[in-house]
C-alpha cells in the first residue's frame, strides 16, 4: 500500500498552494469541476499526490460528500491532518531548497531506525516530515 493523495482544508489556497510548490517542488495541474474551490498538485512523476480545498467552500453537503462526520467537531482544536509523511533519497537537493527559501526546518535522527527526518512547518498549522535513510545524508 502507498499514499494515493493527501486532502487539505486550507484558509487560502493560493498560500497553501504556494507553500507546498515551493517547499517540496510539486506543480499545479488538472483538477475535476467539484463545485468547491480547490487545487491538485502533482509530483515529479505527474501524480497528484496533494488535493487543496478552500476550508470556507466546505457546507454541511459538500462535507458530507467528503466524508465528514460529527466526529470531527468533537475536537476542534486537532487540526484534520496532523503532517504529512514523504519519503525520499535526496536528502541534499531538498536542504539545498529549503536554505536556499528560507524556509525554516527541523532535523532529527530516529534512534535505531537508520532514518532522519526533516520537518518543515506551513501555512495552517501544516506539518510535512521529509525521510532520508541516514546513509544518504552523509
Amino acid at each position: 500500500m502507498q499514499l494515493n493523495h493527501a486532502l487539505l482544508l486550507a484558509s487560502d489556497l493560493d498560500e497553501m498552494s504556494h507553500f507546498l510548490i515551493r517547499a517540496l517542488g510539486l506543480k499545479k495541474g488538472r483538477r475535476p469541476p467539484f463545485g468547491f474551490a480547490g487545487v491538485w498538485l502533482y509530483d515529479e512523476l505527474n501524480v497528484p499526490c496533494i488535493h487543496i480545498a478552500k476550508r470556507d467552500d466546505i457546507n454541511p453537503e459538500r462535507s458530507f460528500y467528503l466524508g465528514h462526520d460529527e466526529k470531527h467537531s468533537l475536537i476542534p482544536s486537532l487540526p484534520t491532518v496532523d503532517h504529512l509523511a514523504f519519503t525520499s533519497n535526496d536528502y541534499h537537493r531538498i536542504k539545498e531548497r529549503l536554505t536556499r527559501l528560507n524556509m525554516p526546518f527541523v532535523e532529527r535522527e530516529i534512534p535505531e531506525a537508520n532514518e532522519h527526518q526533516v520537518f518543515i512547518k506551513g501555512p495552517d498549522g501544516l506539518k510535512i516530515e521529509i525521510l532520508f535513510s541516514s546513509n544518504d545524508i552523509h
